[in-house]
């Protein structure tokens, strides 16, 4: 009962809203592998326990392993809904109180779950999620006693309704492909099997930690940044007082590009001898207006600390975020826009 309740407490978590966004959005394939732990399981025969005979027995398994694959589709929103298959086998009986007789076997499990995921962003390459999934297992069980009369005790398959809770973390490799690191708790209704006499209830729950890649198609491409576009020349041309410099989705980190362009504008600055520098940092409309006045905040912040860095003095760059109130190219909400996402540069003089 409690693993049950703590997957309700993670299915409304993920109905709750929140600013946080997906790392990437798009289609995409998975697969991992990794090891599983089979709890002990009680496997009681009915028909004995109908004559009033000792008819149950509890088996301990060993460690065996786990593979899955799956494909599904993450929003921009953090959600993720996916279709998984998986196998858990290897799961050999390695004790049980019986002190009469002895066992051996095992039991394997196939899984097709249909799985709801939500990514929580961080800022940064790392990405945990939670989820939790639903779908049919089939268990597969053979295991066997030694009497007198030495016989199998089950030896069948059963599919049953199944259920699974899901933590873990991704790093983000690039835009595309990520490493995933879980771990699952996967569990079954009481399975059913035939029995030497009758029916056999048996019980079927499982722990997986799985290591994996997932690979994500058509993820945004930001363009490197570009400088703003200079007006015509006049008959006495004057010096470029703004530039413009862009940032990938998310992000607040100076690009190469972007990294250029600070340099043209601090040699300006230098060579107008500037008296002031205003930097205004800028967001598109993907993400809560909050989050994006933070973000566009630290992006002012970036550029004021790389003019820093080519000799601009400090005390004479002052910084402002706007967030996604002053759009370059006018979007609707939750749009991810290249051109929004950028910084201005702009250099005072005397006189100006």
């Amino acid at each position: 009962m409690k693993m049950r309740g703590i997957l309700l407490g993670m299915a409304v978590a993920l109905l709750l809203p929140t600013a946080a966004m997906a790392a990437t959005e798009g289609f995409y394939v998975g697969g991992a592998g990794g090891v599983n732990w089979t709890s002990k399981a009680k496997y009681k025969d009915e028909t004995l326990a109908s004559l009033g005979q000792p008819s149950s027995v509890k088996l301990e398994y060993d460690r065996g392993w786990v593979g899955s694959l799956s494909a599904g589709y993450a929003t921009a929103f953090g959600l993720r809904g996916e279709l998984e298959g998986s196998r858990r086998w290897g799961n050999k009986v390695d004790g049980d109180n019986d002190p009469t007789a002895e066992w051996s076997g095992f039991t394997d499990s196939w899984g097709i779950m249909g799985n709801l995921l939500y990514d929580i962003n961080t800022g940064t390459a790392f990405t945990p999620y939670i989820g939790i999934g639903a779908g049919m297992a089939q268990v597969d069980s053979k295991v066997a006693v030694s009497t007198l009369v030495g016989r199998n005790f089950v030896d069948d398959k059963a599919w049953r309704f199944a259920y699974q809770g899901i933590a873990g973390v991704a790093y983000n490799l690039n835009r595309n492909l990520a490493i995933t690191a879980d771990y699952r708790y996967f569990a079954t209704t009481n399975p059913k099997f035939d029995g030497p006499l009758g029916d056999v209830k048996g019980e079927y729950s499982n722990h997986s930690v799985m290591v994996g890649l997932r690979y994500t198609f058509g993820a945004p491409i930001v363009p490197a940044a570009v400088a703003a576009p200079v007006a015509p020349a006049a008959p006495a041309p004057q010096p470029q007082t703004e530039y413009l410099v862009f940032f990938d989705w998310n992000k607040a980190d100076i690009t190469p590009a972007s990294d250029r362009i600070i340099g043209d504008a601090a040699a300006a600055a230098g060579s107008m001898r500037a008296v002031g520098i205003h930097v205004i940092g800028h967001t598109d409309t993907s993400g809560s207006p909050s989050y994006n006045q933070r973000l566009s905040e630290r992006r002012a912040e970036a550029v004021r600390r790389a003019l820093v860095a080519r000799g601009v003095p400090a005390a004479n760059i002052t910084t402002e975020g706007k967030g996604e109130t002053s759009l370059l190219v006018p979007t609707g909400d939750n749009v991810r826009e290249p051109s929004n996402r950028r910084a201005q540069i702009m250099i005072r003089v005397s006189g100006a």
